[in-house]
């Protein structure tokens, strides 16, 4: 599987479902009473990431990312997961 292959997999199957998922909590949070400055940060942080990340995909989509590149997000996305632990 290329770097462009597996990037795209784990976008679609995992990060950004996960992305979604943790933008709706975090949504509701911020509607809330209890919503702190932070939570407010992090919420447009994510929001920014998925953004990021769905421009990724989309240029996977239309051809317009590299294996090079494709191979610098993967490292990116290890080191995240690594950090999560």
């Amino acid at each position: 599987m290329s770097n462009i292959e597996n990037l795209e997999n784990i976008l679609k199957n995992e990060l950004i479902p996960e992305l979604d998922e943790s933008l709706i909590e975090l949504a509701n949070l911020t509607q809330s009473w209890k919503c702190t400055q932070e939570d407010k940060e992090e919420f447009e942080d994510m929001k920014e990431m998925k953004k990021y990340f769905d421009d990724v995909l989309f240029d996977i989509q239309n051809n317009k990312l590299t294996e090079d590149d494709a191979s610098d997000i993967l490292e990116v996305l290890e080191d995240m997961r690594l950090d999560k632990e």
